[in-house]
């Protein structure tokens, strides 16, 4: 199994490695990708602050060009759609491990993939939602917990 190797002097690899823990943890199940992945971001990301540099860009610019290089395609994360989805449809805080796995069933990936990314905010939300209700449910009746109702 790999291990994911970090250059410590390397903010780009530090931060994207950080995000993608929080939101997009199911990256982490293959190590040796993921730690492609971080590379390649990162990489990228330095290329975009170096372009932007040597067009005369402000350094403020530059580093702004580099960040949107380096969370392209990342904005949005079933992870934390799914806890904050199974929060408001049934009050069970599902942790990041019940959301991954969850997101692991391809049943859940392929409704993802039906809805895209830009579903928060959209008239199809509520149908996403529902689709999902079983699985929250299932995650709610198996830990028996109800949310307190606030005061």
């Amino acid at each position: 199994m790999a291990t994911i190797e970090l250059d410590n002097l390397d903010c780009y690899q530090q931060s994207i490695f950080r995000y993608l823990k929080d939101y997009h943890p199911y990256v982490f199940e293959d190590e040796e990708e993921a730690n492609e992945i971080i590379v390649m971001r990162a990489n990228n990301a330095t290329n975009a602050y170096i372009t932007a540099a040597y067009d005369g860009e402000s350094p403020y610019e530059c580093e702004r060009v580099a960040m949107q290089t380096l969370y392209a395609g990342l904005e949005f994360s079933p992870i934390t759609y799914l806890i904050e989805a199974c929060q408001n449809a049934t009050g069970y805080e599902m942790d990041n491990d019940e959301a991954c796995e969850i997101y692991r069933d391809p049943t859940v990936k392929e409704i993802f993939s039906r809805y895209g990314t830009e579903i928060e905010g959209d008239p199809r939300e509520d149908q996403l939602v529902a689709e999902l209700a079983p699985y929250f449910h299932k995650y709610k009746d198996r830990n028996n917990q109800f949310a307190e109702p606030y005061f």
